[in-house]
């Protein structure tokens, strides 16, 4: 607790973002828009299921900040509800590969033989397929929802974490201490837990930061093109489609989910890059 009231204190903090502006100003989009995440609603100046006819494609204006969409919806309010859609099923889909990517990376590269040649094998028939086609073909057979999105995203993901927690499992597996631990007697689990998983573990971190980019822009890819979440719920690819056939009466109803999407990713890549560089 004392580690973590120093490293947040308000004087640390300042210090950090004069010494790198562009990630703390990364830190700080995804700091609000976890925030939207949680609890967009409670933000939302209007409803984002009810329609106001007489407001339908209306500018922004104080009451609905980012204008209305062709039913007369706070476009605004539907955003902040989106950013659960978009964040959430990217954060679900990430932490859902990362944890079984790395696990058969641990268990191919400690174990090597058998299990690596099976497990590689099946990572090699998953990298064959491109990974967004492999995605829409996925979505289309189970059909729309957040959970087929999910394991949808999940299944053309996991691939990169597996063959990076191989590699550095093949690497720590030679380490003296792994191999003091084995001749000790220390059971093959507990040596994968206690030894190498802490070595996989910053490279699965920075590996997971640049991925939540991925994740997102797959999460609104395939609402865009109506495999997301269904209406009456929202999300920023799906808003994205809504506002695409009004780019010249009504742009802003495309710009604003676009610009949503694009913070988000480059504020988690310009992360990923600055964990990169520390690890």
């Amino acid at each position: 607790m004392t580690f973590f009231k120093k490293s947040l204190s308000p004087a640390r903090l300042m210090t950090f973002w004069v010494r790198n502006p562009v990630t703390g100003m990364a830190a700080g989009v995804l700091v609000i828009l976890a925030v939207f995440t949680v609890a967009g609603p409670l933000f939302a100046p209007n409803n984002p299921f009810t329609p106001h006819p007489d407001m339908r494609l209306s500018p922004p204006s104080i009451h609905f900040p980012m204008g209305c969409d062709v039913l007369g919806r706070c476009l605004f309010s539907r955003i902040l509800c989106g950013a659960r859609a978009s964040i959430g099923i990217g954060f679900a889909a990430v932490a859902i590969s990362a944890c079984l990517g790395t696990a058969i990376g641990l268990v191919a590269g400690f174990f090597k033989g058998f299990a690596d040649e099976l497990f590689m094998r099946i990572t090699d028939m998953f990298l064959a397929f491109p990974e967004m086609v492999a995605a829409i073909a996925l979505a289309g057979i189970m059909g729309p929802g957040n959970l087929n999105l999910i394991f949808a995203i999940s299944c053309i993901s996991w691939t990169k974490y597996a063959r990076l927690s191989r590699s550095i499992a093949l690497s720590a597996r030679e380490a003296l201490y792994v191999k003091s631990a084995r001749l000790s007697g220390v059971s093959p689990v507990t040596i994968i837990f206690r030894h190498i998983l802490p070595t996989v573990r910053p490279s699965m971190t920075v590996l997971a930061t640049v991925g939540m980019a991925k994740g997102i822009l797959s999460v609104s890819s395939l609402g865009f093109l109506g495999f997301g979440v269904q209406p009456p719920a929202t999300e920023w690819g799906t808003l994205l489609m809504e506002g695409k056939d009004y780019l010249f009466t009504a742009p802003y109803l495309s710009i604003f989910p676009g610009l949503c999407i694009m913070a988000a990713v480059l504020s988690f890549n310009l992360l990923g890059n600055r964990f990169e560089h520390k690890t």
